[in-house]
């Protein structure tokens, strides 16, 4: 669930700005800034199972390291994933939900 930064901090789900409870939820961040997430299962924040997502202010292009001589080519990004923080942010997003999937899984087999 989305939470707000104070809840974040004292790990209080019961107001929650937007909740995701499939195990399969796919969230889509617009804008730049912190976002917090948290598990809402009793414990399991303050086990850890939160994340504070900052998008940066900053464009997501890559940045040239050297300026190009008047007759050099200019090289073409790359669209691999190492390309641009978004793709590692959409990566770890996938991890993170996949974790919480699998340790629900685990302990409602305990319930």
């Amino acid at each position: 669930m989305q939470v707000t930064h104070i809840e974040y901090q004292s790990c209080n789900a019961s107001t929650p700005i937007s909740t995701h409870t499939t195990g399969n939820d796919s969230i889509m961040i617009t804008a730049h800034g912190h976002h917090f997430f948290l598990c809402g299962v009793p414990g399991h924040c303050q086990s850890g199972q939160k994340v504070d997502i900052n998008v940066p202010r900053t464009s997501l292009a890559p940045t040239p390291l050297v300026s190009p001589t008047p007759n050099a080519t200019a090289p073409v990004p790359s669209l691999n994933s190492s390309a641009s923080p978004l793709y590692a942010l959409v990566s770890l997003l996938g991890k993170l939900g996949l974790s919480m999937a699998f340790f629900a899984a685990f302990v409602s087999s305990f319930a």
